[in-house]
């Protein structure tokens, strides 16, 4: 027989051993409960989950830029470079011109990484631009230097260096014509070369201008074959859906253009005293015309 003490003590017992059940099954429960989650978090969960990208080049350039996703290809089953629009196998994409694309990849569980913005705005293709007096008629025995009037510069990449102009003098002490040939480029590499016209005259006289004006026309020119994409059908049939050429690789792709521009020039104006500056779309000449000579002897 057990005595009270005794009683209480192994119903104490008891209830200990009973917590400590509880409390271990409530622990493998939630362990378990836990495991499940990250498992099957884990299983839903991108292998990649940001694409990773180089580009070609990151210096100013005349050339395309190619942008590579640089993530481990083993867990790559397909690439896109339109925000998913369309996929391919290569993990390549030129970009023609400045702009940005949407990259994202496809894992081997086909499931989608975020998509990341990739901007390109280093190629440069435009060449540098001169502004001077196309013909310049100078006084003989005056002082004229042949970078006097001239203006040159570059929007996008800059100047590399300053212009170059051959001869860079002139004799102003004989009469006669010279050509000037000017000449730079820009930090890409493009570029500019015009030839400025020099009258040395001994007149003395007034000087007469005039001008041109020029509309600057963009146009498509230099096809290309861009937006490409592996086709399953295009390897095996050697045809590509409308819209589509088949490239050296066996992709479809777009044919784009890029854009050029050129200067339509309109009819000289006449003569006249009002001095003229010349512009990017405006040509200019001067003349110097002798005191008591005619109207129409100016330009002779």
């Amino acid at each position: 027989m057990y005595n009270e003490e005794q009683v209480l003590e192994k119903v104490s017992k008891k209830k200990q051993k009973n917590i400590l059940i509880f409390t271990i099954a409530i622990s493998v429960f939630f362990i378990v409960v836990f495991s499940i989650g990250i498992y099957l978090y884990s299983d839903t969960r991108p292998l990649i989950e940001f694409p990773t990208y180089a580009l070609s080049t990151e210096e100013w350039t005349t050339d395309d830029i190619i942008v590579t996703i640089t993530n481990d290809s083993s867990k790559i089953l397909s690439y896109s470079f339109d925000g998913g629009v369309t996929w391919q196998s290569n993990n390549t994409y030129t970009m023609n011109d400045n702009g940005e694309v949407m990259i994202q990849v496809m894992d081997t569980k086909n499931k989608m990484s975020k998509k990341i913005p990739v901007a390109v705005s280093n190629i440069d293709r435009t060449p540098p631009e001169m502004v001077f007096e196309s013909t310049t008629t100078v006084q003989m025995g005056s002082s004229f230097s042949v970078r006097t009037g001239v203006q040159v510069s570059d929007k996008d990449s800059g100047l590399s260096n300053n212009y170059t102009a051959v001869p860079s003098t002139i004799d102003t002490t004989r009469e006669g014509e010279h050509q000037v040939v000017y000449s730079a480029f820009d930090r890409a590499g493009n570029f500019v070369e015009k030839t400025r016209t020099i009258i040395v005259k001994d007149i003395v006289g007034r000087t007469y201008y005039r001008y041109r004006d020029g509309k600057v026309e963009s146009y498509e020119c230099q096809p290309y074959l861009c937006n490409c994409v592996s086709s399953s059908t295009a390897s095996s049939t050697g045809t590509c859906p409308t819209g589509y050429s088949l490239n050296e690789k066996g992709e479809c792709c777009n044919t784009c253009y890029k854009t050029c521009s050129r200067t339509i020039w309109g009819e000289w104006s006449e003569w006249d005293q009002e001095e003229v500056k010349a512009t990017p779309t405006r040509e200019v000449e001067t003349m110097i015309k002798e005191d008591g000579a005619t109207e129409g002897e100016v330009g002779q």
